[in-house]
């Protein structure tokens, strides 16, 4: 139990700051509907700027940690980054003797700012719908729509670490804080909802940290408490240092270093990877496929979104981001290939296909609202590239006459031409979840799995031309030849592996039986 004398001792203050900003959308909820939206921005109330709480980037940052550490569904350890970055957890820790573990926890040495974009944007509203996977229509009651906020918006982060007198700790922390920073700069850090299906992907070009030694310099100390009022002179000064020489400032370096000095940085991991981390390896596993296809007939996502800014508009049009580019929606890629996945687990008679599909792609929540799962299949957003709208008007038939029905006409723009990349990454994958999903890349690239609504006369049917795979550090490319025959270019190492993948999904539906 802590006394009243007990201190953290602290020697010296990291400040870090950087902005963060959104490469897809993202849904930072308040948890509440708003007045026009079923899930509604979190806002500043007297701002009415949009809001990134500190609470939501330590989560993330603590879960980033703790995946790296002990893989993506691990147990986060007492003595992990995770916990001595965030602080540690009261009571009992898994797989740790009982009368050490059951303490108190400990208070972070990282304090996280709240964030508030920089401008007011506008956001963007897409309406979402629960699809019955037996008439695969949409089913009542269950249309709901979604405020996201727009790629591009940016939010000023800062970051305060505090450290030890103790060397050995302070070096800790700083490998724990450069390894967060890392995966921020690389974009492997999502934010907010929906993560899995590819909103909130964000970055951070560079990093400025600002040194304070309150214990060896009392202009230091005095510069930290003036850091908001920068008229009475106690700021530090700011001087430039080229990118490679980012170890100076969070390495074994930095004790060298002019304390009055800030620094902007770029930590681009290598070198500085190794002398930060040691052993420290990431623990992630990962499958993925990056795949590139042409539209091979008209695509068409439902929009209400007007085609354009004025003059007659059709009922329904393909679905676009904020820059009015057409895109596929992770959501319905996703939902796309859950469908298709769960008939093939029922054609080769897998007996717990169920519990195969929440497994990979997460628990229904409507089927079994106390223990949710989320998907271990991420599913980017993909924009279209080139093609354009077409409007076709269509008109309903009467059965019995033959005749056109009327006030039934209508009109609906989908998207026609233009190639699109699709991007898959399956988290702790399985043999047999592999392989399944290359039965899923196999019936897209043939055009046998259509995407988006109106499949039934034609639509969404996509022909794949290249494709990479990357299974766990080893990559392998696919690609059409260039002659009549059109046969796909694989190397015979990667045939036979990804061959066998599919085999151990036959074997195990075999052997569950």
């Amino acid at each position: 139990m802590s006394t009243w004398n007990d201190t953290r001792r602290i020697a010296v203050r990291l400040v870090v700051t950087g902005s963060l900003k959104l490469e897809t959308p993202a849904h930072l909820g308040s948890g509440e509907p708003g007045e026009t939206v079923d899930m509604a921005l979190l806002k500043d109330a007297s701002e009415d700027r949009p809001l990134l709480p500190g609470t939501s980037i330590a989560g993330a940052l603590r879960s980033y940690l703790r995946a790296y550490e002990r893989g993506d569904f691990g147990a986060e350890h007492k003595s992990g980054m995770a916990a001595l970055l965030f602080g540690g957890t009261k009571g009992k820790h898994k797989g740790e003797p009982s009368p050490k573990s059951a303490d108190e926890g400990e208070q972070s040495p990282l304090m996280v700012d709240d964030a508030l974009g920089q401008q007011q944007t506008t956001s963007e509203v897409r309406d979402g719908v629960r699809i019955d996977p037996v008439t695969r229509t949409a089913k009542n009651d269950f249309k709901f729509d979604i405020e996201l906020l727009p790629p591009g918006t940016i939010f000023p982060l800062r970051f305060e670490l505090l450290l030890p007198d103790d060397a050995v700790k302070a070096k800790q922390l700083k490998a724990a804080l450069f390894l967060a920073l890392h995966g921020l700069e690389q974009g492997e850090i999502p934010i907010g909802a929906r993560k899995t299906r590819g909103f909130g992907r964000c970055s951070v070009e560079a990093w400025q940290i600002a040194t304070y030694r309150l214990c060896e310099s009392r202009s230091d100390l005095l510069a930290w408490l003036a850091a908001d009022h920068p008229d009475w002179g106690y700021a530090l000064t700011s001087e430039q240092i080229p990118t490679e020489k980012a170890e100076q400032v969070l390495g074994a370096g930095l004790q060298q270093q002019n304390s009055r000095k800030h620094f902007t940085i770029r930590a681009t991991g290598g070198k500085l990877h190794k002398r930060y981390l040691g052993k420290t390896q990431d623990q992630r596993k990962r499958f993925t496929i990056r795949a590139t296809f042409a539209l091979e007939s008209p695509l068409l996502i439902r929009s209400e979104e007007p085609l354009t800014d004025s003059g007659n508009q059709p009922d329904v049009a393909h679905l676009r981001d904020g820059e009015k580019k057409p895109i596929i929606s992770g959501t319905s890629l996703a939902g796309a290939l859950r469908a298709r996945a769960g008939r093939i687990l029922s054609a080769i008679g897998h007996p717990k296909r169920d519990v195969f599909l929440e497994g990979m792609f997460g628990k229904d929540m409507q089927r079994d609202p106390k223990h949710p799962t989320a998907s271990r299949l991420i599913v980017h957003e993909a924009r279209i590239e080139a093609g354009k709208p077409l409007v076709q008007n269509r008109v309903r038939i009467d059965r019995f006459t033959g005749g056109a029905f009327d006030t039934a006409l209508f009109g609906e723009a989908p998207h026609v031409g233009g190639t699109v990349t699709l991007t898959l990454t399956l988290r702790a994958p399985k043999d047999a979840e592999k392989g399944l999903l290359m039965l899923l890349l196999k019936d897209l690239w043939t055009g046998d799995l259509p995407l988006g609504g109106t499949a039934s006369i034609g639509r969404g049917r996509l022909c794949g031309t290249s494709a990479k795979i990357c299974d766990e550090g080893k990559e392998w490319a696919i690609k059409v030849e260039a002659t009549e025959a059109h046969r796909l270019q694989l190397p015979d190492a990667a045939r036979t592996r990804l061959e066998a993948y599919v085999g151990a999904l036959k074997k195990e539906g075999t052997d569950a039986r």
